[in-house]
């Protein structure tokens, strides 16, 4: 016991230094694993916004924007988490926006499917 108490007291400034590197290196990792938890809820956010933008109108009267919603098809292609669903979706949007006649849409929707594709 007295050794052991002998060795703390001789090296009280290398365990001062390795109990704050600890200190400095577990603060770091929290913040890191903080900033990484606010960056996926602002992507999740996002995401969901571009959703809503896609496929609901601007209007009472239910009028569709066009080149919103083929900007909206192109800036998908910035979420690869999300590929999965995004695909799915644009599939089912694609089959009814091609009975509506909106070739410009469904050409944007076709390109973002294929980019999908190009990287899973």
């Amino acid at each position: 016991m007295s050794q052991l108490v002998g060795w703390l007291s001789s090296n009280t400034a290398v365990l001062s230094i390795l109990g704050a590197a600890v200190a400095f290196i577990w603060s770091t990792a929290q913040q890191v694993a903080q900033r990484k938890h606010e960056s996926r809820e602002r992507e999740f956010q996002a995401f969901h916004k571009l959703v809503k933008e896609l496929v609901s109108s601007d209007s009472a009267d239910g009028v569709m924007w066009i080149d919103r919603q083929a900007a909206v098809a192109f800036e998908l292609r910035h979420f690869p988490r999300y590929y999965e669903f995004t695909q799915r979706m644009l599939l089912a949007l694609k089959e009814k926006w091609k009975a509506d006649q909106w070739p410009r849409l469904v050409e944007e929707i076709d390109l973002t499917l294929k980019h999908i594709q190009q990287k899973k």
